[in-house]
């Protein structure tokens, strides 16, 4: 299993609900942080393909994939690392813009934010309880 991090935002509430409950369903062990403005969704899964297979179909659902259309600012990021290089955070954008991502992540410090993303990646999701 590898451990992953969502970062998102939807223009519509009704987007951020359906989009909530379809990662809640595909990935039971898993562990949210609010912090600020953001929502951060931390999991444990499959090898990233297969990841990113659960997720475009969540979003090809909602109208939103990548052959979809969604709002100027809507965006999912994906950060992953590999086990061999877990300093070197990776992201992975399934709909919107970096600098969609980028520009919501200046209202919050820097560190702050990367801390908030690393401890999702390194926080063991064996210990959870799948719901």
């Amino acid at each position: 299993m590898n451990n992953y991090v969502l970062l998102y935002h939807f223009d519509r509430q009704e987007h951020t609900q359906y989009f909530e409950q379809g990662i809640k369903k595909h990935f039971t062990r898993s562990k949210e942080v609010q912090d600020g403005p953001f929502k951060y969704f931390g999991f444990a899964d499959v090898a990233e393909p297969g990841v990113v297979d659960k997720l475009n179909t969540i979003l090809n659902e909602m109208g939103m994939g990548r052959e979809g259309n969604f709002g100027q600012v809507d965006y999912v990021a994906l950060y992953f690392s590999r086990p061999k290089d877990p300093d070197n955070i990776k992201r992975q954008l399934l709909i919107g813009t970096e600098d969609m991502v980028d520009k919501d992540a200046q209202s919050m410090s820097t560190d702050a934010h990367r801390d908030a993303i690393q401890n999702l990646l390194t926080f063991d999701y064996s210990q959870l309880q799948q719901k």
